[in-house]
């Protein structure tokens, strides 16, 4: 006599793998996310920045550096071509176009919004450049009416670099919203819970199963004739995906808090002779600064500028000396990059400080770093004018 077979429901499903939680802590996560959430976090996060960002489509990837290095490998750009970029930038992401052995062409930035200049990239343009990245510089939004048309009139792809400016706003549109493609970063400075993570953001559907693909999906969806895609592996985890949209909850209590930190500088600064000022264009409705810039007066050098910023250092304040534009990193150095290049970029480097702005500090803490910031500088040569 034969032994009846078990049926699926009475068999234990035992799977490759799952996450280590308890059922109490499952169910306590999904309370707070929602089911749906809880079980597939990667695309509900995706799904909530496309919307939070008014874009159709929104990848998540680990960094923004890895964001562009899709991107580029997506829209087939490589050996020969030209993508024109700022050197000035805190995230250093232009460099993922070395990564790709395309060739990263500096252009200079505005002197007052540390931004991209219109008219110095549109005499960068030549025959070989493909496309134009354009970074909303420590949250300062980009003449982006300009570069459109720049874009529009070269047949360029237009890149918007947004990972320093969360909910900053140009003409009443919100960065993020800008260009072909737009790439933002979420970790600190930025209100989170210790997660870090990209998203690319594109309104057209082609570009992003091309790069869904690229990240390590299915690349069924692609419509035949589509080279053979190579997946990167880029996915990111569903715990860092969860961690994320707990973090989205806590964004607008967190910019308000960030908002008073920022007015606290600003009202403390602004008796110091030697400093100018926050600037904002007038197609600029809102800033959402990524950290408090001091550009030092000409009198001042680079070594007294690093000097200012041990003092702080010294003192328990963690400022930072702007890094130095990206063509005067060695690596770039020793393929063809100089000094000169992007003089604007290159002095403006050399005389910033990125001081602390985040939600957990106080206005009261503000105000101690300015102190600590006009004795140190005061004791080095204070007053000076700015140009």
């Amino acid at each position: 006599m034969s032994t009846p077979e078990k049926g699926p429901s009475e068999e234990k499903w035992i799977p490759f793998d799952c996450g280590q939680w308890s059922e109490s802590e499952q169910s306590e996560l999904a309370e707070l996310l929602g089911q749906e959430a809880f079980d597939n976090p990667v695309a509900a996060l995706e799904s909530r920045l496309g919307f939070v960002f008014g874009r159709s489509r929104a990848l998540v990837v680990p960094s923004p550096s890895v964001a562009l290095y899709l991107v580029l490998a997506g829209l087939g750009i490589g050996e020969g071509d030209e993508v024109i970029a700022s050197p000035f930038s805190w995230f250093g992401m232009a460099r993922a176009v070395a990564w790709r052995n395309a060739t990263l062409t500096v252009s200079d930035i505005d002197s007052w919004a540390f931004t991209l200049d219109p008219e110095k990239a549109a005499r960068k343009t030549g025959p070989n450049t493909r496309a134009i990245l354009v970074s909303n510089t420590l949250g300062h939004p980009a003449d982006w009416t300009k570069f459109e048309s720049l874009a529009r009139a070269s047949s360029l792809v237009l890149i918007e670099d947004a990972t320093e400016s969360l909910f900053s706003e140009y003409k009443e549109r919100r960065t993020g919203s800008f260009g072909d493609v737009s790439i933002l970063s979420f970790g600190s400075p930025h209100p989170n819970l210790g997660e870090s993570y990209a998203v690319i953001l594109t309104d057209r559907e082609d570009l992003d199963l091309l790069f869904r693909a690229l990240r390590g999906g299915d690349p069924s969806g692609l419509p035949s004739g589509t080279p053979p895609v190579l997946p990167l592996e880029l996915s990111v985890s569903p715990g860092l995906a969860r961690l994320a949209l707990l973090s989205l909850k806590r964004l607008p209590a967190g910019l308000k808090r960030k908002a008073l930190v920022l007015s606290a500088y600003r009202e403390s600064m602004r008796s110091f002779e030697g400093v100018k000022d926050l600037y904002l264009s007038p197609e600029v409705d809102r800033v959402n600064w990524l950290a408090y810039m001091v550009h030092l007066g000409t009198r001042f050098s680079v070594l007294s500028r690093n000097a200012i910023v041990d003092d702080l250092v010294g003192a328990g304040v963690e400022a930072r000396a702007f890094p130095p534009p990206l063509h005067l990193h060695p690596w770039f150095l020793a393929r063809g990059g100089r000094k000169g290049l992007a003089p604007v970029a290159e002095k403006l480097a050399e005389r910033a400080i990125a001081l602390p702005l985040y939600p957990g500090m106080s206005p009261e803490d503000a105000e101690s770093v300015v102190e600590r910031f006009k004795e140190a500088a005061t004791n080095i040569g204070a007053g000076a004018a700015i140009y």
